[in-house]
């Protein structure tokens, strides 16, 4: 993992990891990187389309078998 938060919505389904990680940015300092892991496979699609209306960086996103993990920068 990067220097950072892990953030496991493994089980949760759309748009509950969306949701969490909105939540959890809000209280994190500026360049914070968050590691958002789901077993939802909307999560390819939700969470580059929340990072580009939101404006913090996606880092990266990766499948591995049935979960995906993102890493998102906090703006600011």
């Amino acid at each position: 993992m990067l220097d950072g938060v892990r953030l496991d919505t493994s089980g949760a389904l759309c748009p509950m990891p969306i949701l969490e990680i909105a939540k959890l940015i809000r209280k994190l300092a500026p360049g914070t990187v968050v590691e958002l892991i789901s077993t939802d496979r909307g999560l390819e699609q939700d969470l580059p389309a929340w990072c580009e209306a939101t404006g913090h960086p996606l880092v990266r996103l990766e499948r591995r078998g049935d979960t995906y993990v993102g890493w998102v920068r906090k703006a600011g």
